[in-house]
């Protein structure tokens, strides 16, 4: 009896570690499908020659980053306003300057509004959706820095003379987590 009763229970042991094993196997399969199928959305700035990120960072619809450069002509500030839409896409939102000049913005349209403020002059209102990808120049002497959350990037001491590339990308948690895109 000893011996039938030893048996049996190294079956049930057997049987039990196999449908833990499965039980298992099924939860990480459905936490990799999970992770398959939540779409994660980038904000990339890139090298337009080599394609190298310079900058990603995780977004979500109404997230704001600016983009501040010297002017080329009046070498003054420029800071451009940037929202991230509920498509994913880039809106130019406002522009503020300090001068007025040749290249620097001068009049307004649609609903937007031309106001001076805080000692700058602003363009407001603004819902400009922008092309992507973006070019974006960025030199030693102009000055490009990127404000995003609590991140201030200096791109012309980061990469010196270079064009970039700004766009959104979507690709899936998994990717995300593991650093690829779709």
């Amino acid at each position: 009896m000893r011996i039938f009763f030893y048996g049996t229970r190294n079956k049930f042991i057997m049987l039990k570690n196999k449908y833990i094993a499965l039980a298992g196997l099924l939860i990480a399969i459905i936490i990799i499908i999970i992770l398959f199928f939540i779409p994660v959305y980038t904000l990339e700035f890139r090298s337009l020659s080599g394609g190298e990120i310079i900058f990603k960072q995780k977004i979500h619809p109404g997230d704001e980053f600016i983009l501040k450069y010297t002017h080329s002509v009046a070498l003054t500030p420029v800071w451009e306003i940037f929202i991230i839409d509920k498509d994913y896409k880039i809106v130019l939102i406002e522009t503020d300057f300090l001068d007025h000049g040749a290249g620097l913005p001068y009049t307004t349209f649609d609903k937007e509004i031309f106001v001076e403020e805080e000692g700058k002059f602003k363009i407001k209102n603004m819902h400009r959706i922008m092309p992507s990808p973006i070019n974006y120049m960025v030199g030693t002497i102009y000055e490009n820095i990127l404000y995003y959350k609590n991140k201030e990037i200096n791109f012309s001491s980061l990469v010196g003379d270079k064009l970039l590339t700004i766009e959104t990308d979507k690709t899936n948690l998994l990717n995300y987590l593991l650093g690829r895109s779709l």
